[in-house]
C-alpha cells in the first residue's frame, strides 16, 4: 500500500469449469497499512473435478479481482488442471492412475525459416504434426521455453520435460561458487515459480550433458545438490532429473541426488538401472536417425556411418552418428525392458545448425572447407519446414497401431535401366503387407517380432525389386485381415503447380500464419519426386510472406523472399496477415509450368 491511508481491501475468486460455469467462488477482505504489503490466502473446492489428461485435457480458469472500497484496481486469470502424476521404477510413467508410455520429442526453440523470434501459430502448427503423428510429450532441449509453448501444450494435452540449462562446464563463465549460487537460485526460481502452475509440466530437468556435474569436477555434485534444493524449494509436487550422457559417469552415483534416470542414446541408462534399480527410467535422447527428405542413395549403406560427399543423407532411415541408433533399436529396446517410461526422440523437426553428420570435423578430413557445410540439422523426423519425411510415418505406425497408416519408400521416378533392382520399404501399423508391381504380386512380407534386427521387428522389406515405372500398392493386413492398401506411381513431367495451405481462413492480428505446401505435379496430379524448379511468388492484399524453405539442409538461401527452389518436388511458403481484414490472393509461377493461385481470407 503505497497510498498515504490505510486501504480496506477485497480479493474476490471465481474457479470457472471447462465448461466456462461458474464452480467456486469466494471473497476475502483486510486491511493494509501504509507502506506494508500484506499476503491473502484462501481456499477453494472443486467439487468432482474434470482429471487434466492427455487425450481430455480439461482445463479450469481461476479469476482474481482485487477491489478497494469496491473499486477494481486489479484482475488476473490463471488457468490450471487438475491431475494425478507418479512414476515407478518398474513399470514406468502414470497419469492419473493410467500407466502411460511416454511416446516423446525433442523441440529446439527456432521455427525453421521464421527463425528463432516465437510465433504462437508456428509453434502450434510443430505441436499439431507431432500430435498427429502419436507424439504425447515434448522435452524443452535445452532451454527455458516460452510461455506460450506450455499453454499451447496444456491446452492440447501434451506432457512436458521442462529443462532449464544445457551443459556447462568448467569452460562456462560461471565459475566462482557465490556467483553459481546467485545464477542458479535467481533463474531456477524464476523458471519454476512461472511454469509450476502447467499441468502439462510432469517432470523438472536441471540440465543436459553437463560433465562437470557428472563427473563431479569443480564441485560438480554440490552444484547438482544445489540446483535441486532449489527448485524443490519452491515446487515439491513433480520429481526432477539431469541428463546424462557419460555411462561411466553413473559409478559415481550421481543419481543419488535425483528422482529419475535419465541418459541419452545407445543403452547408456543400463549400468544407472543396474547400481539404483529403485527409480525410473527415461531415455532423454533416442534415435538421432539422419536423413534428407525425399533423397534416396543406393547402394544401402552398410554400417550406418557410411556417409557420402553427397551431403545428404539418405531417407531409406538406416543412418545414424556412431553414438546413436535408428528409430527401431528404440522400439526394440522399451519392448524388452518395459521398465522404460518412455523416449523423447532427437528430434521432432530439423533445426537451424548442428548439420551432424557434416560438422567441421567431416569436412576437412574428406578434403571439404566450410563453405560446403549445411546450414540446417538431418535429426528432423520432419524437415525444416515441417513436411514429414518417411521416417514419420515409420513413427506413426508404432505410436499409433490402432490407426490405418501404410507408407511406401522411395519414390518411384528413378533414372535407371528397366530391371535394375531398387529396394522398397513399406512403414505400417499392420503386421504383413503384400507388394504389388503394376499388378503383379512381389510376395507378402510380414514383420518378426522377435528378431534380434530392430529393423525386420518394425519394417517390411523388399530388397529387390526389379524397377519398373509404373505403380506400386502395398496392401496391408493385421491379425490376418485386410486393413487397407496404398499406391505410388511413377510421375510424369512435371507440368503445374499446386498450392495446399494448412489454413485458408487467418486472424487479422498482424501475426498468424499459413503454410502453404508448394509442388510440382504432372498432368495427372502426381507429385514430380524429382522436381527442383524455381518458383517465384506474386501476394496482394492482407497479408505478407513470413519466409520461404524447402528442407533442404544443404540451402543458404535466405528464408526472406519471394522465390524458392523445390526440393525434391517440395517447398514450403509461409503466409503471414496483416492487422486489417480483408483477403490474399497469391499466386506461384515457374518457367515451364502452369501458374497455381489461391486466395486466403484474413477476418
Amino acid at each position: 500500500n503505497f497510498s498515504a491511508a490505510e486501504a480496506e481491501i477485497r480479493v474476490r475468486q471465481v474457479i470457472y469449469s471447462p465448461a466456462k460455469s461458474v464452480i467456486a467462488e469466494k471473497d476475502i477482505t483486510g486491511k493494509i497499512a501504509v507502506n506494508q504489503h500484506k499476503i491473502f490466502e484462501t481456499t477453494l473446492t472443486i467439487p468432482d473435478p474434470q482429471r487434466w489428461d492427455i487425450d481430455h485435457p480439461h482445463l479450469y480458469t481461476l479469476q482474481t479481482a482485487v477491489y478497494r472500497n469496491d473499486q477494481l484496481l486489479d484482475r488476473y486469470s490463471s488457468t490450471f488442471g487438475v491431475r494425478e502424476i507418479r512414476f515407478t521404477a518398474d513399470h514406468g510413467f502414470y497419469l492419473n492412475d493410467r500407466r502411460v508410455q511416454l511416446k516423446g520429442v525433442n523441440l529446439h526453440h527456432d521455427l525453421g525459416p521464421l527463425g528463432a523470434a516465437f510465433n504462437l501459430r508456428a509453434m502450434e502448427r510443430q505441436l499439431e504434426i507431432m500430435k498427429n503423428m502419436g507424439c504425447n510429450a515434448i522435452r524443452t532441449s535445452h532451454n527455458v521455453p516460452a510461455p506460450e509453448l506450455l499453454d499451447l501444450c496444456d491446452r492440447m494435452g501434451l506432457l512436458v520435460f521442462n529443462e532449464i540449462f544445457d551443459k556447462y562446464d568448467g569452460k562456462a563463465d560461471i565459475v566462482d561458487t557465490t556467483q553459481f549460487e546467485n545464477f542458479a537460485q535467481r533463474n531456477i526460481r524464476n523458471f519454476v515459480v512461472r511454469d509450476r502452475n502447467h499441468p502439462s509440466i510432469f517432470l523438472w530437468s536441471v540440465g543436459n550433458e553437463i560433465g562437470d556435474v557428472q563427473w563431479n569436477l569443480n564441485n560438480g555434485f554440490y552444484k547438482l545438490q544445489t540446483m535441486i534444493n532449489y527448485l524443490k524449494k519452491y515446487d515439491q509436487t513433480r520429481p526432477v532429473t539431469l541428463v546424462c550422457d557419460s555411462y561411466e559417469s553413473a559409478k559415481l552415483r550421481h543419481f543419488d541426488y535425483y528422482d529419475v534416470h535419465s541418459w541419452n542414446y545407445g543403452r547408456r541408462y543400463r549400468l544407472a538401472r543396474q547400481l539404483e534399480p529403485n527409480k525410473p527410467v527415461i531415455v532423454s535422447e533416442s534415435a538421432s536417425t539422419l536423413s534428407t527428405r525425399g533423397f534416396y542413395e543406393l547402394p544401402l549403406p552398410e554400417k550406418k556411418t557410411d556417409f557420402t560427399r553427397s551431403l545428404q543423407v539418405s531417407s531409406y532411415d538406416l543412418n545414424a552418428p556412431d553414438w546413436a541408433e535408428v528409430a527401431d533399436d528404440d522400439f526394440m529396446w522399451q519392448q524388452e525392458e518395459p521398465y522404460i517410461a518412455g523416449e523423447f526422440v532427437w528430434t521432432g523437426f530439423d533445426y537451424l545448425g548442428e548439420p551432424t553428420p557434416y560438422n567441421n570435423r567431416w569436412m576437412k578430413e574428406n578434403g571439404l572447407t566450410d563453405n560446403d557445410a549445411s546450414r540446417s540439422s538431418y535429426f528432423g523426423i520432419v524437415d525444416l519446414c515441417g513436411i514429414p519425411k518417411d521416417r514419420y510415418y515409420l513413427y506413426k505406425s508404432y505410436w499409433k497401431p490402432d490407426e490405418t497408416t501404410i507408407h511406401i519408400l522411395p519414390h518411384w521416378n528413378w533414372a535407371v535401366k528397366t530391371g535394375e533392382n531398387i529396394p522398397v520399404f513399406v512403414y505400417t501399423n499392420g503386421d504383413c503387407a503384400e507388394l504389388f508391381l503394376n499388378g503383379t504380386s512381389l510376395g507378402k512380407q510380414c514383420k518378426d517380432p522377435k528378431s534380434a534386427r530392430s529393423i525386420d521387428r518394425f519394417r517390411l522389406m523388399w530388397h529387390a525389386v526389379p524397377y519398373q515405372p509404373g505403380e506400386l500398392k502395398a496392401v496391408a493386413y493385421k491379425a490376418g485381415e485386410k486393413i487397407g492398401e496404398q499406391t505410388l506411381k511413377t510421375a510424369g513431367a512435371s507440368a503445374k503447380l499446386r498450392l495446399s495451405p494448412d489454413r485458408h481462413i487467418l486472424t487479422a492480428d498482424g501475426a498468424d500464419l499459413s503454410y502453404i505446401l508448394v509442388e510440382a505435379i504432372d498432368q495427372d496430379g502426381n507429385v514430380c519426386p524429382l522436381a527442383d524448379h524455381e518458383v517465384h511468388f506474386n501476394i496482394n492484399g492482407a497479408g505478407t510472406i513470413a519466409g520461404v524453405g524447402n528442407g533442404n539442409p544443404q540451402s543458404t538461401n535466405p528464408f526472406q523472399s519471394a522465390s524458392v527452389n523445390l526440393f525434391y518436388g517440395k517447398a514450403m511458403l509461409i503466409i503471414k496477415a496483416g492487422s486489417s481484414k480483408g483477403r490474399i490472393d497469391i499466386e506461384a509461377s515457374a518457367t515451364g509450368l502452369k501458374s497455381a493461385k489461391l486466395s486466403l481470407k484474413v477476418e
